[in-house]
């Protein structure tokens, strides 16, 4: 008697959202031909290169399933054309915990397998070191490409020939191999305090930085001009470290610090500082669901993933 009560439209999204017991993104097909996809979703399970608190190999896990959180729905936007997009959810890659550099090959093979499709990968972190092997897989497609990076902390320490790779170094990795385009890139919600060589250091290779504390003086429309204004017409990656929302939207993270932003504050930037973009990838990192007791986090992250599929959609239904 049951089954009377589950309509044939429920059962077809649990279908699509469940193959063998597996949780995708949004209810995405999961599959591995990526053949004529417009996105493709790719977890890394790692968080060898953390520094603080661990967890975040969780993440992908964790954000998958937040989905019920809320349908992946077009109708949040009325003011475009609503693409016909194609996306899939390929899993997560194979990592080797404990092993950086054999990782982060992992990391570029794939991100590379997805370029070379046709179709934008949107990865899910993991701890921030992934994004260097990203770009790797960017630079090697497009050659150097910017960035517009989300985040409390630069990502540019220097710990010199003691730890070359960690979550704090992806973007010095990056600007030392000459594959960040840094006169267009551009570093949004810096609030780490500590030494101040690390701002400069990004402002001394090209990027602009808007720090918390100029982001909530200038506001959301300024914030978004700034961004247009230095990226331009490069192609950009977007990495997103969910630690730039304030601890009360994400207390499941690394390096929780106050002072951040709300996850509306988030969306408003993403959808009206990014569009228009040739964006070519994004990320999203360092949730850990053991210290998201209430799932708060991982609901805030598919909250910000849904906006940057929606900025694709509206880029091809602008180029229909």
């Amino acid at each position: 008697m049951f089954d009377k009560i589950i309509s044939e439209e429920t059962r077809s999204n649990i279908a699509k959202r469940r193959v063998n017991n597996i949780k995708t993104l949004f209810g995405l097909p999961y599959k591995q031909d990526i053949e004529g996809e417009d996105f493709v979703v790719l977890g890394v399970p790692y968080d060898t290169s953390v520094t603080n608190r661990t967890g975040c190999r969780f993440g992908p896990r964790a954000i998958r399933n937040a989905y019920g959180a809320g349908r992946l729905s077009y109708e949040q936007d009325n003011s475009y054309k609503v693409a016909n997009l194609k996306g899939m959810d390929m899993g997560d890659i194979g990592v080797v915990l404990g092993y950086v550099e054999e990782t982060m090959e992992l990391i570029r093979e794939s991100v590379r397998k997805v370029l070379d499709a046709g179709a934008v990968p949107i990865v899910l972190g993991g701890d921030h070191l992934i994004a260097y092997a990203e770009l790797k897989a960017y630079s090697e497609k497009y050659g150097k490409v910017a960035m517009v990076h989300f985040d409390t902390h630069e990502d540019t320490w220097d710990y010199g020939d003691r730890i070359k790779y960690n979550h704090g170094t992806p973007f010095r990795n990056a600007i030392e191999d000459d594959i960040l385009d840094t006169e267009h890139s551009i570093q949004v919600g810096i609030r780490s305090g500590g030494d101040t060589y690390r701002i400069k250091y990004a402002q001394d290779h090209g990027m602009k930085v808007i720090t918390a504390r100029e982001l909530h003086k200038i506001g959301i429309k300024e914030t978004c001009r700034r961004i247009k204004e230095q990226v331009g017409d490069a192609k950009v990656f977007i990495t997103f470290d969910i630690d730039f929302l304030d601890p009360v939207y994400a207390p499941g993270t690394g390096t929780p610090m106050p002072g951040g932003f709300s996850t509306y504050e988030a969306c408003e930037i993403i959808r009206n500082g990014l569009a228009g973009l040739d964006i070519v990838g994004f990320d999203l990192v360092e949730v850990m669901e053991n210290y998201d007791p209430a799932g708060i986090t991982a609901i805030n992250a598919v909250a910000i993933l849904k906006q940057f599929v929606i900025l694709l959609s509206k880029k091809k239904a602008e180029q229909e």
